[in-house]
């Protein structure tokens, strides 16, 4: 429980900063097709909302979260997938195509990180104006996979303020987030 809890609020900071079907879709549109790269696995947590949730969710923090509202209304779609406890070897392949995939539609390896079993991606594309989408891969001891893609206009301005305050995890509740997933496990 503690490593999804690390995982989910790892993706919620990634997202509040910046196999051969898996392909870019739209560059200009941030969105990125996810689905093949997970092959045969099941998430735990499988999370595709669209721009009528995302400006819901932007409502609700509007008073706990200025700044993380106002980049939730910038967010025309969130598709988030976790797997945790799942064998991912043979999906490596897949990955280094995504990441081929990214790279000669546009987008900029924003974060990238290996450590002894952990590898995270963290890929953005941008115009001048606006963070488009953001591309989050990200492999755990070979038993966790955790894929991201947020896109729409993601106001820069906002998620500096946010990340400089240091309030990018005010006003969400991850532990009763957490706690029903398990519970979830147990019924």
């Amino acid at each position: 429980m503690k490593r999804m809890k690390t995982l989910i609020t790892s993706l919620a900071f990634a997202a509040t900063l910046a196999t051969s079907s898996v392909s870019a879709q739209s560059p200009d549109s941030g969105l990125f097709d996810l689905s093949g790269l997970s092959g045969e696995l099941s998430p735990k947590v499988n999370i595709n909302f669209g721009p009528a949730m995302m400006s819901g969710f932007a409502e609700g923090m509007t008073e706990s979260n200025p700044d993380l509202a106002s980049i939730l209304s910038g967010v025309a779609g969130l598709r988030l997938m976790v797997f945790e406890d799942v064998n991912t070897a043979g999906l490596e392949p897949g990955f280094r195509s995504a990441i081929t995939e990214l790279d000669r539609a546009g987008w900029t390896q924003a974060i990238q990180i290996q450590d002894d079993d952990t590898l995270i991606d963290l890929f953005m594309i941008e115009t001048t104006e606006f963070v488009k989408g953001l591309v989050l891969l990200l492999r755990d001891d070979g038993d966790t996979l955790i894929l991201a893609n947020i896109h729409g206009n993601l106001d820069p301005g906002a998620v500096g303020r946010l990340i400089a305050s240091g309030k990018a995890g005010d006003g969400w509740d991850f532990d009763d987030f957490i706690s029903q997933g398990d519970s979830d496990d147990d019924a």
